[in-house]
């Protein structure tokens, strides 16, 4: 997996920007049923970039393709479809006995070799998803896994209201796991992996529209985009954690993603201690703009702590992210930080991490909009090292940071002292208002009104991914935690 300025496995600082043209609207649309049919249709050859110099199996591979690929071969309790919600997979039911258990029932599922897939199975998958670097973070609060009769009794260290999504992981069958290159453990996905002379490929299980998609070693993303564009592979992704978007070619879509950029702020300072000081700084943000200049639009604007199109949050009326000039400036009055002097006015200094060069047009962007209102920016561009070490040691006033929120939307790494959690109280009001959401004490939209008025980070936008592939393919269903979402379907 790419490596830069990380906290943790999928909770990273990172303040990335794109280039290039605006995304087209393509959403992501829920898992459509399998055509019925098993001749391959549209593209003579339908192939997606691998490592063979990498295991599939999805608790021990190092290279992105084979990650990705896991969503192909191997099935989980449940999966996280569109609107970012878990639908029951393997799980045929959930119980929950009281807030900190989940009692998981399996339906009836067998394995590519034919054997069913039991509840050991589960619990020897979820031990290994524990240990995982890819899984770790998902399964934090999630402490451990126990064979209960028919099912799998799951013991979590809190109550989490969205706790059912963490069971979001891949299903091994026990005994197979392996790290050896070029080998995969046996999964129930749709697809099986099969070694072939000449490389490898994956066979469908069932019904699909490409009932054989072939394997190329393609070793970086440099070398996927071109395969695409030599028509060598059908379908491209991209994160784009590099901060470089690819020249668009083919078709291609917008895929939301579950980063969030966001601006960290050291509560410890004094005036920065103030929730109408970062009240204020957060209305002075020109969101729409940082969305289109700095990642030239593939990304969506937001002033929340989660994803907009989380299926619990279209659901609330929610202010627009919009700049505020004149309702700034009054809340630094209020605060004492009168713009008029030169005694009282805020000067700042604004970190980021400088291991991509787009980042620096983030913190641009942020300096212009803030000295607007008054506030005095300075912007220091840091190697990874030097950067981790100075929000670790507390000596700055603000940073610029990214973190992929795992599929619980859990806020923990940034509220309650996690690993993002650089210049946030561990008890301040926005902490004790998540506490009381994940126990049920509390709806979201309480939870989100505590965290509007208290601000302990400062929400900008969220990044999507970037998905190209093939013009002869007309319905593509990606999403953010599996960008081969529903390829069987694919057309």
């Amino acid at each position: 997996m790419k490596g830069a300025c990380f906290l943790l496995a999928l909770c990273c600082l990172l303040t990335l920007t794109g280039c290039g043209g605006q995304p087209e609207a393509s959403d992501p649309v829920s898992r459509p049923d399998v055509p019925q049919t098993d001749t391959q249709q549209g593209l003579t050859t339908f192939a997606l970039a691998y490592s063979y110099e990498d295991t599939l199996d999805p608790f021990a591979t190092k290279s992105e393709a084979n990650f990705w690929l896991a969503g192909l071969l191997y099935d989980a309790l449940v999966e996280i479809e569109d609107g970012f919600v878990p639908t029951l997979s393997l799980a045929a039911a959930v119980d929950t006995p009281d807030p900190t258990h989940l009692t998981v029932s399996l339906r009836s599922a067998a394995f590519s070799d034919g054997s069913p897939v039991t509840p050991g199975d589960v619990v020897a998958s979820f031990r290994r998803a524990k240990e995982s670097v890819h899984y770790r973070a998902l399964l934090a609060n999630v402490t451990s896994a126990a064979v209960s009769g028919d099912g799998v009794a799951f013991t979590l260290a809190a109550a989490d209201v969205n706790g059912l999504a963490a069971l979001s992981f891949p299903v091994v069958k026990d005994g197979t796991f392996t790290a050896e290159a070029g080998k995969a453990p046996v999964g129930s996905g749709p697809y099986v992996y099969e070694p072939t002379a000449s490389g490898a490929r994956l066979t469908a299980r069932g019904a699909a529209t490409y009932p054989t998609v072939m394997l190329r070693h393609l070793p970086n993303s440099m070398a996927m985009y071109y395969a695409l564009a030599s028509g060598d592979i059908a379908y491209y992704y991209s994160d784009l954690d590099t901060g470089e978007l690819p020249q668009r070619i083919g078709a291609n879509a917008a895929v939301d993603m579950n980063g969030l950029v966001f601006l960290g702020v050291n509560s410890a300072r004094p005036r920065l201690g103030d929730a109408t000081v970062r009240r204020a700084l957060s209305a002075l943000l020109d969101r729409g703009a940082i969305a289109t200049a700095a990642y030239s639009g593939w990304a969506t604007p937001s002033q929340q702590p989660f994803h907009p199109t989380w299926q619990p949050m279209t659901a609330l009326s929610l202010a627009s992210p919009l700049r505020v000039l004149d309702g700034a400036v009054r809340l630094l009055d209020e605060a004492g930080c009168s713009v008029g002097s030169e005694g009282k006015r805020l000067t700042l200094e604004l970190l980021y991490c400088t291991d991509n060069s787009d980042r620096a047009a983030v913190a641009e962007l942020a300096r212009t909009q803030m000295l607007g209102g008054g506030v005095e920016i300075t912007t220091v561009g840091l190697a990874e090292e030097e950067y981790l070490a100075r929000l670790q040691k507390g000596e700055y006033d603000l940073y610029l940071g990214e973190i992929r929120l795992t599929a619980d939307m859990s806020l923990r790494p940034l509220l309650m002292g996690g690993a993002a959690s650089y210049g946030v109280p561990v008890g301040g009001a926005a902490a004790v208002a998540y506490s009381g959401y994940l126990r049920g004490d509390t709806d979201l939209a309480a939870f989100l009104q505590t965290f509007a008025a208290d601000l302990p980070y400062i929400p900008l936008c969220w990044r999507s991914g970037f998905a190209a592939y093939d013009r002869q393919l007309t319905v593509v269903t990606p999403t953010g935690y599996n960008p081969y979402n529903g390829l069987a379907g694919w057309q």
